[in-house]
């Protein structure tokens, strides 16, 4: 109840002025705290909710035909949800820092068969060892990754080039050009955000595992505007597939 009457009293600031400058924004570890321990569980329902951008990511999934799949900050699971419900016979993992979530999602979204692990993204090869997981064939995020500092962020991309057996997914809030990520990043610098904006192709060419980079946009009509006073943002605007070459081993089980 207190953080949806911040949230009232800030849009309420913003409607008088729609970008103020006078706030310091927070630091990663609020965020990082936030997700894991003070998120509300009144909003599992609306991470559950079986949208239209959720089933279209899904389809991009599984139009690779992955045995396996592992979502980075998988929330309460409903991306594995609606991988699942396309094909059931994908393996399907996620790492998650919020228990509560995982939990909940186990009860009200998850498929029996998947396997949700807590802990950090940036721990994802020492997860996935601990629990005998050898190479998933897709690592994925979704509107995840946005809240990560760039050092967390480098982490957990390291971490899914040296698990990923053809491919690293992300459904982001990208850098379509300069000008959207000087901007974005302005806007973290004037503004109480919990979103960094990159340039996801950027992050990972040239590095000796990438085969290529694709770019798609994803259709207007079924990604989700929200406001924050006067202010239209969206999470995510580009999907972000990295091919991988071929791993030259397996992760020891």
């Amino acid at each position: 109840m207190l953080d949806s009457a911040k949230k009232r009293i800030w849009n309420a600031a913003l409607r008088l002025a729609p970008v103020p400058t006078i706030v310091r924004p927070r630091a990663s570890q609020f965020w990082q705290s936030y997700w894991r321990e003070r998120q509300q569980e009144g909003n599992f329902p609306n991470y559950a909710a079986a949208i239209p951008l959720k089933k279209w990511f899904a389809h991009q999934i599984v139009d690779l035909a992955p045995a396996s799949v592992l979502e980075l900050g998988c929330n309460v699971g409903g991306n594995l949800r609606e991988i699942g419900n396309l094909n059931p016979a994908i393996a399907l993992y996620g790492i998650e820092l919020n228990d509560r979530a995982i939990q909940w999602g186990r009860k009200n979204v998850l498929p029996s068969s998947a396997q949700v692990f807590c802990g950090s993204m940036v721990d994802t090869e020492t997860i996935l060892s601990q629990h005998g997981i050898n190479r998933p064939d897709i690592v994925f995020t979704s509107a995840a990754a946005m809240h990560c500092d760039d050092t967390i962020f480098s982490a957990a991309k390291n971490a899914a080039l040296a698990v990923g057996r053809k491919a690293i997914i992300h459904l982001e809030l990208n850098a379509w050009t300069p000008a959207d990520l000087y901007n974005g990043q302005a806007w973290r610098k004037s503004f109480l955000s919990d979103r960094w904006i990159r340039d996801y192709v950027s992050e990972y060419e040239g590095h000796p595992r990438v085969s290529k980079i694709e770019t798609r946009g994803i259709p207007l009509k079924i990604n989700i505007m929200d406001s924050i006073g006067r202010m239209k943002i969206s999470d995510v605007s580009a999907l972000i597939i990295v091919h991988l070459n071929p791993p030259d081993a397996d992760i020891p089980s």
